[in-house]
């Protein structure tokens, strides 16, 4: 799958994550943010590291990696490592396979995926360019 068809796949699992939302469907919300993060993720990875999994070192520091290549500071990439792991743990794994949601916990982490998504598909539309 080409970079364009994770960025397209991000914002298409993002906009069904938003639409199951109003309907109630907290596990299926939970999941499609996840997967809207991951094709994102791939998508700044396989830009700027070349690669879309780490080989030899731990998720956090390959994603902060990716985007600090992609311009942002070090801070800035931190937080939005940190967010990608939170997500993976939080809303694919407790909410999604451990069926557990809990409102204070996992909304604040759906209502960031938007500028995620956005985040990321800036970057790469940059990075392509340069």
């Amino acid at each position: 799958m080409s970079i364009e068809e994770h960025l397209k796949n991000a914002q298409l699992y993002l906009n069904e994550a938003f639409k199951l939302y109003e309907e109630g469907y907290r596990a299926d919300v939970c999941e499609k943010v996840w997967a809207a993060v991951k094709h994102s993720t791939i998508a700044l990875t396989t830009r700027f590291l070349g690669v879309s999994e780490p080989k030899g070192i731990p998720w956090r520091e390959f994603v902060r990696e990716a985007f600090e290549k992609a311009g942002l500071s070090r801070d800035e990439a931190s937080y939005w490592a940190s967010y990608f792991i939170d997500v993976r743990r939080s809303l694919h794994g407790d909410c999604f396979y451990g069926l557990y949601y809990e409102e204070s916990e996992h909304k604040p982490l759906i209502e960031r995926a938007p500028r995620y998504v956005n985040l990321v598909a800036e970057l790469v539309k940059r990075g392509s360019t340069s």
